[in-house]
This record gives C-alpha cells, sequence and structure tokens, in this order.
C-alpha cells in the first residue's frame, strides 16, 4: 500500500484561467554547487501565485538555506509542509508558498541557496498563477505531497477534464504506469534521475501503479493539479509551405477573442532553427513569416517541425506541423 500523501492546499473555482509550469530536472545543492535558479515569466500579475518546492535529504539533517524571488528574501528557514520517509535514511519534504503580494507582470527570477557539506537534493519546482479572465471560467483542485509507490503499489485518482502529475521513478528496474478504467497504459514513467511532468485529459479515472521485481524500487507521485476549464472558443489557423530555402508561414486569429501571445518553433531534424513570440493579437489579425532556412542539399530526407502555441492568460492552444523534403 502507498505510503505518504497528496495533500490539497486549494481548492474551488473562479472567473479565469490557472497556467501551470514546473520544473523537474533534479538539482543537488551543496557547498560544491550552491545555488540553482529558476526564470519564469508572466503575462500579466496574477490574482493568485503559489510556489511549490519539493526536496529530498537526509533524515538526520535540518537544510540552512535561502529562498529568493527576485530581490526579496522569501524565508531563511526550512520548514515544510509535509514530510514522507522514504526509507530509514531519507526523507522528502514539500513546502508551499503563496506569494501573490510580491509577484507582478514580467520577467521574474526563483533561487534556491544552500552552502552545506551536506546534500539538499531539488526534485520539483512548481508555480501555479491564477489569471482573471473574462469569459473563462476554472474548477480547480490541487494536491501536493509525497505519495510512495513500492513494488507493485497502486493508486487510483478521479480526475477533472484536465489533470497535470509529477512523478519519480527511482527504481533500478521498475516502471510506474499509469492505466485507465479499461487498463489501458496511458503513459509509462521509466527509471530516471528526474521527475517526469505528465498531462492527462478526458479520463476520469486513472490508476497508477510501480511494476517491478526489485524490492527496494519505489516511485513517488510528487503532485496532482485537475482543472476543469470553460473558455471562449479559441483557434487559429497556420498555413506553411517552404519554396528555394524559405519557410512561408500565414498566422491568422480565429478565436472568438484577441490571444496574449503567440510563439512559433520551427525546428529541423530535431534543430531548433527558430523562435518568434507574437504580443497581444487581435480578433482577424494575421501574421505573415518568411524564415530562411539552411538545408543541406543531401538525399537524406528533411523533416521541418512548426509548432504555434496561442496563449490567452492560463490557456494554451497548440498546432503542430510537420514538412518533409
Amino acid at each position: 500500500m502507498p505510503k505518504g500523501e497528496l495533500a490539497i492546499f486549494d481548492e474551488g473555482d473562479f472567473e479565469g484561467s490557472i497556467d501551470y509550469q514546473s520544473f523537474t530536472k533534479s538539482t543537488k545543492l551543496s557547498h560544491i554547487n550552491k545555488e540553482a535558479s529558476f526564470s519564469i515569466d508572466l503575462t500579466y500579475k496574477p490574482i493568485k501565485f503559489y510556489l511549490i518546492i519539493q526536496a529530498k535529504r537526509e533524515k538526520t539533517y535540518l537544510p540552512r538555506w535561502r529562498l529568493w524571488f527576485d530581490n526579496f528574501s522569501l524565508t531563511k528557514e526550512f520548514k515544510p509542509n509535509l514530510e514522507t520517509e522514504v526509507n530509514d535514511i531519507q526523507v522528502i519534504s514539500t513546502i508551499v508558498y503563496d506569494i501573490t503580494p510580491i509577484t507582478k507582470e514580467g520577467k521574474h527570477q526563483i533561487a534556491v541557496y544552500h552552502p552545506s557539506i551536506q546534500t539538499l537534493e531539488l526534485l520539483n519546482l512548481s508555480l501555479i498563477s491564477f489569471y482573471k479572465i473574462e469569459g473563462f471560467s476554472t474548477k480547480y483542485k490541487l494536491s501536493a505531497g509525497s505519495l510512495i509507490l513500492n513494488r507493485n503499489d497502486s493508486i487510483s485518482f478521479q480526475l477533472m477534464k484536465k489533470s497535470y502529475f509529477v512523478i519519480r521513478n527511482e527504481s533500478k528496474e521498475g516502471i510506474v504506469k499509469i492505466s485507465d478504467t479499461d487498463g489501458k497504459t496511458i503513459y509509462t514513467v521509466l527509471p530516471s534521475s528526474d521527475s517526469d511532468e505528465i498531462e492527462i485529459e478526458n479520463n476520469d479515472v486513472v490508476t497508477t501503479t510501480l511494476q517491478s521485481n526489485n524490492e527496494k524500487d519505489y516511485g513517488v507521485i510528487l503532485a496532482s493539479y485537475n482543472l476543469l476549464e470553460k473558455a471562449p472558443n479559441i483557434n487559429f489557423s497556420v498555413d506553411s509551405k517552404v519554396n528555394n530555402n524559405i519557410i512561408y508561414l500565414y498566422l491568422k486569429n480565429e478565436s472568438e477573442i484577441s490571444l496574449d501571445k503567440l510563439i512559433v518553433n520551427v525546428m529541423i531534424n530535431g534543430v531548433p532553427a527558430h523562435f518568434k513570440t507574437f504580443t497581444n493579437i487581435g480578433v482577424e489579425s494575421a501574421i505573415d513569416l518568411k524564415l530562411p532556412v539552411s538545408i543541406p542539399q543531401n538525399k537524406k530526407a528533411q523533416i521541418i517541425n512548426i509548432r504555434v502555441v496561442g496563449i490567452k492568460g492560463g490557456y494554451r492552444k497548440i498546432i503542430d506541423k510537420q514538412i518533409t523534403l
């Protein structure tokens, strides 16, 4: 049976949308590597803003750290909201901060400073922004903590229309499987030193299982964020072609409302080629783009992947295009 818990730290409904971002790459902080920093860009000032930090350490060690938001020191004290013992030696801590009063529109820097001979391993840093936007409504349930799955443990979750999970697989050989009510595998988390961020849509119930033959294997569910959104029609068209080593893109906002941003990302054979951001795109507004590309003259097929992301508050719509030359 899984041990630990995912505790609800906020739930309800409001007129607006929620944006969510996680940094899931593990970082070990000590006297060798003292600081980790994370950059974010807020579309505009949120009406509510949460910072969630999750870290692993030895049970006998109480960290001395410093947490910064821009030039503002959030804390010098390490005071977890929740802790779960992984084994006889290690513990996972979860800390939730509401930093709404000091948050504003624009770019921000979060820094964790821990200069110690002991190690504090950052497992996940999540940011949740609430934006008040006319025409949007969102029901939500936000949970964080550490729910540990040992060998062959399972647990089921009741979900809303859109759900986000942060999961780690600390196994040597086991796999963490997420399956639907028919037993069909939706997502598989392989062993890794980093956490995985998973988005699940249109499933009422899912079951998470650690499948392993090794009794020392374990997985950890660090967070579950559930959303049920009602939004105006948001849509945009993307027409593309390539001629004489130039990508021609025609973008048009066909939504009922204006968009905060359109982000264009172009990759050729997996290598980034172009990244463009456009702001304040009105209804029926169009954008013409000519993007030069360097395409090798060989017989190997060239694959151009184009991703366009439309953003309104915390709501995102993604359109992917692929061109093979």
